[in-house]
């Protein structure tokens, strides 16, 4: 009685949970719609190699890639290699020699010196020197040039930023170009130091779109990410958040920023040399429409067998510029998110919602008292996150894990039977199932909607475990159901079985398709399998949005298939396999840097097409079972 008593107050309580979801997910897709500009960025680096072999002047190449569609230029801090022709190094035994008189004594034998005839650049070394090396710099002047001395070996200054070439930089915002400047890690940075090294850039922030940091670590990090945070917000620019590139302390720093950031992405040199033209346009164009990416950086192919790289290129970026346009973005100044309309309200409606469908859930395994007890104690708890701002993030997190174990379960606990459905009805169930399955999912992406997430600063927790813990719980549920008073008896006689070459056979296959299926359950997956890319390049292109293949190709299949056979212990994998895809469903929405709308669009291309596949294997079993049992009845 208790269980029909409460079941209509929890659906009331979930289905107004969703409408306040609801208000979250259209402010949401209101934030991703007007953040739709992206920056498209070439490499200053590989520019001044495309205009050495093309016979062109650097203004020049920059020019012809701007009219390609380009809008901004990567300038990262220069190395001693790159200002080889500019500046020649000597250790100090040699260096003696390139001086006169007194001047000769001054030359330390330990030390390294850069010699350059450039006045401006010796300023700017001598700056960045002084900032970097410990020891200081020692200045000696010469006939004609300028000798830079440091207590530090060559090989030290490999890695060394040395600054940004002002002169290249001028020239590009002259072109109306906008800049991109990347900051190399040093040791020993300071607040000093920080202040020193950022502050040149100042004189170019009107045309800095976002500035990045290129190694592993933040410069200053992480005993003086105040002081860099301070530097960076006199700069008024956005910093940028590399896909795919973690780094120490720069989460830290977009919050010191208040979440200022764009999302960058790039394709590393040695990376594009393996890649075809259509491969990189493809993943360049995928990031920026379905990732939040803003930045786009385009590196160039110089391809061994061609006889036109400056073509080859002009015509990359212009092909990039055209899918960029054709996916409904424009190419300009990425600015970033403005600030998420937060209400608390409407967040702590929404795990209210999560909480019912909890209790729901397990009246399904017979425990309506324990589930109500257990549903006033998350209330209080929910209560108490919200109301007293305590630990609010964490309480957020563990809801939205909550939502992706708890409504793909009770989603498929619903359309379970022994007994065999019709076609039609089974698809109609699948309809039904998916529709509880998305309640969780639109509860996910409104209690985490919010800048962090969506600049994936934060990230939704707990991801094997929602992968696992719906499979369990189904598989015990179903056991119960279908044996009642005998379950645990009918397990120990599973267990108590003999071994068998089938059994262990079915053992390594079922524990084969386990690890595939966790390995490929996370933020970053293993790779593809055979063919899957081309299928997927196929279907994003058909379809705009790729649905996921653990929904189409496996999930509303086996799941029609189930329904269309009745449960039964030997049928209890199919079951599975439809769960998979309401998992996966679920989790889709749980990517809330992958704007809204786009998951949505993936949702519904994987249950059209899943059904459609359904029906075919559904259509096959049938034929295959008639077919077998007419086999078995003929005579002789």
């Amino acid at each position: 009685m208790l269980r029909w008593r409460y079941q209509p107050v929890l659906w009331a309580v979930l289905i107004i949970a969703t409408l306040a979801a609801g208000v979250v997910i259209v402010n949401r897709v209101r934030l991703e719609e007007a953040n739709r500009t992206v920056t498209l960025a070439v490499d200053f680096q590989q520019v001044q190699k495309l205009a050495q072999w093309s016979g062109l002047t650097t203004r020049e190449t920059l020019s012809r890639l701007q009219q390609q569609g380009a809008n901004a230029v990567l300038f990262k801090e220069q190395t001693i290699e790159e200002l080889q022709q500019q500046v020649w190094v000597q250790p100090g035994t040699e260096a003696v020699l390139s001086f006169r008189g007194t001047v000769q004594k001054e030359v330390r034998p330990d030390y390294t010196y850069l010699f350059t005839r450039d006045r401006e650049l010796a300023e700017r070394l001598e700056l960045q020197l002084e900032n970097k090396v410990p020891g200081g710099v020692q200045v000696l002047a010469g006939n004609n040039f300028t000798a830079l001395g440091i207590p530090l070996a060559m090989a030290e200054l490999k890695d060394l930023g040395l600054g940004f070439p002002d002169r290249e930089m001028a020239m590009a915002r002259e072109l109306g170009l906008l800049l991109v400047p990347q900051v190399r890690w040093w040791y020993g940075a300071n607040a000093a130091s920080l202040a020193a090294t950022l502050r040149p850039l100042q004189a170019y922030q009107d045309s800095i779109v976002a500035l990045l940091f290129n190694d592993k670590n933040l410069p200053g990090y992480p005993h003086y990410l105040s002081n860099l945070a301070a530097q960076v917000e006199q700069l008024y620019v956005p910093v940028g958040l590399i896909e795919f590139f973690p780094q120490q302390g720069l989460s830290q720093l977009v919050m010191l920023l208040d979440k200022r950031a764009l999302r960058v992405h790039s394709i590393g040199v040695d990376e594009m040399a393996g890649l075809t033209p259509a491969a990189a346009l493809e993943r360049l164009e995928l990031a920026a429409r379905e990732r939040n990416i803003r930045v786009l950086i385009a590196r160039f192919k110089f391809t061994p067998g061609s006889t036109n790289w400056l073509q080859d290129n002009l015509h990359y970026v212009g092909e990039l510029r055209k899918v960029i346009l054709a996916g409904g973005l424009t190419i300009g100044r990425a600015e970033p998110l403005s600030p998420f309309p937060f209400s608390r309200l409407w967040l702590y409606l929404a795990g209210l919602g999560v909480l019912a469908a909890g209790v729901l859930l397990l009246m399904q395994f017979g425990l309506a008292r324990p589930g109500v007890a257990l549903g006033f104690l998350g209330f209080v708890i929910w209560t108490g996150a919200l109301g007293l701002n305590h630990q609010v993030l964490l309480a957020r997190k563990v809801m939205a894990l909550g939502a992706a174990i708890i409504f793909p379960t009770l989603a498929m606990l619903t359309a379970w039977s022994p007994a065999p459905r019709g076609l039609k009805a089974g698809i109609a169930v699948t309809l039904r199932t998916a529709l509880i399955s998305f309640l969780g999912a639109v509860a996910i992406a409104a209690i985490l909607a919010d800048n962090t997430f969506i600049l994936k600063i934060n990230e939704f927790s707990g991801v094997k475990i929602a992968f696992v813990a719906p499979l369990l719980l189904f598989t015990a549920a179903v056991i119960i159901r279908q044996e009642g008073r005998r379950a645990g008896a009918t397990l120990q006689g599973w267990l108590d079985a003999g071994l068998t070459v089938k059994l262990v056979l079915l053992a390594v296959v079922v524990a084969a398709a386990g690890v595939l299926y966790l390995s490929r359950s996370g933020n970053e997956g293993v790779g593809l399998l055979p063919f899957e890319g081309q299928l997927r390049s196929f279907l994003g292109n058909v379809l705009l949005a790729r649905p996921r293949t653990k929904e189409f190709l496996l999930g509303y299949p086996f799941l029609l298939l189930s329904l269309s056979l009745g449960y039964q212990h030997r049928y209890l994998l199919f079951w599975l396999l439809g769960l998979v895809g309401q998992i996966s469903l679920v989790n889709t929405f749980s990517h809330i840097h992958i704007p809204f709308l786009i998951s949505l669009l993936r949702t519904f291309n994987g249950l059209w097409l899943g059904l459609a596949l359904g029906l075919l294997l559904v259509t096959a079993v049938k034929l295959l079972t008639e077919s077998l049992r007419r086999n078995r009845a003929w005579p002789g």
